[in-house]
């Protein structure tokens, strides 16, 4: 069920895109405030018209949630969605759910519903973006020229990804065979140097304490030191458009096509409850579907609260939302920033 409070719509008819937020009540700050500010904040006037925008207030009742009664959200908002509550079995599941906190449950069920209405809107693209992130300044030119790059590199691909955390991106145990061969390769590499340099050009230099000393103290000195420093240290990322079939994380930012968004939908409702990302890995590896990521990401994820529960007992100095994190957008040229101011209640 959709709330229209406008005469006119802000898109076009057709739009380009379409964003679908689903937003829920945080203790403290509402993130969804600088969400949607700096996804409007910037924006050409054509640029605006070309995007249509569904956020859904994830309570049976919308009163829960501070945003709801604010003048801008329905004035900025092409719909807002709400539970219809003449549909009784299902408004009764999604009461169900919040009562007994399931929020694996309840994620997959709000993010189909969302997904279904912007399918609806005929977009040609579905962003699903989560209310607790923050977009770099020209995000919206950005992500449409990593989509035509996507579809010239894949006819086949799942989504594009606009956040990612590089947390998963060490030095992953399922590699470590590889590493164990590279450091053998250069043990092996700079004994042979060794033992070259001395046969045809210092004899009486390259002793064998020497060998000794650079082979089995120098060189593992290094190749620990290597490791040490972290694999986005020793070998950055390259930015642009990339394939990025393992330890993507998490579902702060996907891009669909219109097509593929009706097949989440189906395999979201046939695999169940659970998390949207994991779901979607999981498909992704059993069928082979390229996955893509803007590196570096266009989106940032905030806060410190989770949507699904918090860990606050946990012995970790940080809480999970908190280590959700990407540094490189960090990296976005001051100038090419917008300064983001939360939108006013």
């Amino acid at each position: 069920m959709s709330i229209d409070s406008k005469n006119v719509t802000l898109a076009l008819q057709d739009p380009t895109m379409c964003i679908g937020i689903a937003t829920v009540e945080r203790a403290g700050e509402q993130y969804i405030r600088s969400t949607f500010g700096s996804l409007m904040d910037g924006l050409e006037e054509a640029e605006r018209k070309h995007i249509y925008t569904i956020v859904l207030i994830g309570h049976t009742d919308p009163h829960r949630h501070p945003v709801f009664r604010e003048p801008w959200f329905k004035a900025l908002s092409d719909m807002v969605l709400i539970y219809d509550p003449t549909n009784r079995e299902q408004f009764e599941n999604v009461r169900k759910m919040e009562q007994e906190k399931d929020y694996r449950q309840k994620a997959i069920f709000d993010y189909t519903y969302l997904l279904e209405e912007c399918i609806k809107s005929g977009a040609a693209w579905v962003a699903m973006i989560e209310d607790d992130t923050l977009a770099v300044a020209d995000w919206y030119p950005r992500t449409m020229r990593a989509l035509d790059l996507a579809d010239s590199k894949s006819t086949d691909w799942l989504y594009l990804r606009l956040f990612f955390t590089e947390e998963f991106f060490g030095w992953n145990r399922e590699f470590w065979p590889m590493y164990l061969l590279s450091s053998v390769a250069v043990f092996a590499s700079v004994a042979a140097l060794l033992l070259l340099l001395r046969k045809v050009r210092y004899p009486m230099v390259i002793s064998n304490a020497v060998i000794f000393t650079v082979c089995f103290v120098c060189t593992p000195a290094c190749i620990l030191l290597y490791f040490m420093a972290g694999r986005l240290s020793m070998r950055p990322m390259i930015p642009g458009v990339h394939e990025m079939p393992n330890f993507g994380c998490c579902a702060q930012g996907l891009v669909f096509s219109l097509d593929t968004a009706a097949r989440v939908v189906d395999k979201l409702r046939e695999k169940g409850p659970g998390f949207v990302d994991m779901i979607l890995e999981e498909w992704a590896n059993e069928e082979k579907l390229t996955r893509f990521a803007v590196i570096p990401s266009v989106l940032q994820h905030i806060g410190s609260h989770s949507s699904k529960g918090n860990d606050n007992g946990s012995p970790e100095p940080l809480s999970v939302a908190e280590r959700i994190f990407n540094f490189g957008f960090e990296l976005y040229k001051q100038q090419r920033q917008r300064v983001v101011h939360p939108i006013e209640r």
